[in-house]
């Protein structure tokens, strides 16, 4: 099987109108990390211009992650404005790590 890996860039104020969205999607599990940068917005009041967002990470298969990152992209309509970004990688290697210890 193919796997990819859909990530989406959010500011954080954000995050309750996609989780939802994530959990009715089954998808097997995700990531959510605490992340500084800049895009459409930067932050004038810090002398790097970075600003406080949220990276959401979901490992899927080839198959799912294009609905994933559609549902995902349709959702940053109601986001505050810049919206987001959602990217898709290609993963050229899955392991799990703790069925593999279980052996």
């Amino acid at each position: 099987m193919s796997y990819c890996k859909v990530i989406m860039l959010i500011n954080i104020t954000d995050y309750n109108l996609i989780s939802e969205e994530i959990k009715k999607l089954n998808v097997p599990g995700v990531t959510v990390s605490h992340v500084q940068g800049y895009g459409d917005y930067a932050n004038h009041f810090l002398q790097l211009g970075l600003c406080d967002s949220l990276k959401v990470e979901i490992y899927t298969s080839i198959e799912q992650a294009d609905e994933i990152a559609q549902v995902l992209a349709d959702l940053s309509m109601s986001m505050t404005e810049g919206g987001g970004l959602v990217a898709i990688e290609p993963v050229s290697k899955l392991l799990n790590v703790k069925k593999l210890a279980e052996k």
